[in-house]
């Protein structure tokens, strides 16, 4: 099928809305000019936290990472679980983890920054 075919079907019968359509699209649109707007959530509110936070997080994985013994002294203070978590985050892998995540904290929170000041 070709377009000049195509266009000869389509030119052949003209298509009309149903009766009622335009009223009830028009309804709507009043409804929703009239509606109140949205309650915006609070980011300057909840902007402090979210850095606290996301800075504490960064800092204790900089901090186990580069000496993950200061955190708990030695391993054998620690419950199990600690010590691995310091002896793998202290190795190759867990240092690639690290930067993995601070990359991708950084890929989310840039563009979400970006936006809060255009909008």
């Amino acid at each position: 099928m070709k377009d000049h075919d195509l266009d000869h079907i389509l030119s052949e019968e003209e298509i009309l809305p149903s009766s009622g359509f335009t009223a009830s699209v028009m309804d709507a649109v009043r409804r929703e000019a009239a509606a109140p707007p949205s309650i915006p959530f609070p980011w300057k509110r909840a902007l402090p936290g979210l850095v606290a936070a996301g800075f504490t997080l960064t800092l204790i994985l900089v901090v186990s990472v580069l000496h993950p013994d200061s955190l708990i002294g030695s391993p054998s203070q620690a419950p199990a679980w600690m010590a691995r978590l310091g002896k793998n985050l202290a190795s190759s892998e867990g240092r690639m983890l690290t930067v993995a995540l601070l990359v991708t904290l950084l890929s989310v929170v840039v563009p979400l920054r970006i936006a809060l000041r255009r909008g």
